[in-house]
């Protein structure tokens, strides 16, 4: 009688629209897929956490375009509709400082900014085999404000999918992190600065690597 395989973790990430626009700054108007694998591939080797956020958030975007996680582990990028629209429109929002909100844009043009949700947002996801959770609905609201508790409500959306994935959403936002640290969130996904989703997805490759080393030796472990 044989053994019927097990199936392969898999793995799902939601990344805030702070980590699409970090991204668009570092390579600048307009994103193109060359600068990106370019960028990418010249800073991999640079420290973890890097002295400059920006660069964290574009490896963390780079280690999702193999659509691996470690080993047979999947790992899947997933978006939602505010997502795609607020990296649009803060991307065209103008560079000088709102009076309200104190936030600055990147002044991008339309055309520009709409090809950055269509080239980076989803290239990654489609090189990665994730997909569009469509409208998504807020979870964590509050703490969250509206803007972040959509972003949390996708993630929720991708587990309901999916039970047994685990998910994660990455993003630079210090009120965010700080309330999933401090268990303010409904505990559906693991919130992660870019730097430590990187770090954890080399760590889970390197222990994979070093399990296949001792296999492939006949050693035990």
């Amino acid at each position: 009688m044989s053994i019927p395989a097990v199936a392969a973790q898999r793995h799902a990430v939601v990344f805030d629209c702070n980590v699409y626009l970090d991204v668009a700054e570092v390579l600048g108007e307009p994103y193109s897929l060359q600068a990106f694998n370019k960028r990418a591939a010249q800073v991999g080797r640079d420290p973890l956490p890097h002295n400059d956020s920006k660069i964290d958030s574009l490896r963390a975007l780079a280690v999702c375009t193999s659509g691996r996680f470690a080993g047979a582990e999947t790992l899947e990028v997933w978006t939602s509709d505010h997502i795609d629209r607020m990296v649009r429109n803060k991307a065209m929002h103008p560079t000088t400082e709102d009076a309200v909100t104190g936030f600055r844009g990147l002044g991008w043009s339309q055309a520009s900014a709409e090809a950055l949700v269509d080239d980076l947002v989803y290239g990654v996801i489609d090189a990665s085999g994730g997909g569009t959770i469509g409208q998504a609905f807020p979870d964590g609201e509050p703490p969250l404000d509206h803007e972040d508790g959509l972003v949390y409500g996708a993630c929720r959306e991708v587990m309901r999918a999916d039970a047994l994935c685990r998910t994660y959403c990455v993003t630079n936002d210090r009120g965010f992190l700080s309330d999933a640290r401090e268990g303010r969130l409904p505990d559906h996904t693991i919130v992660l600065a870019p730097a430590r989703f990187v770090a954890l997805v080399r760590s889970a490759r390197a222990a994979t690597g070093m399990q296949n080393v001792v296999r492939g030796s006949g050693g035990t472990s």
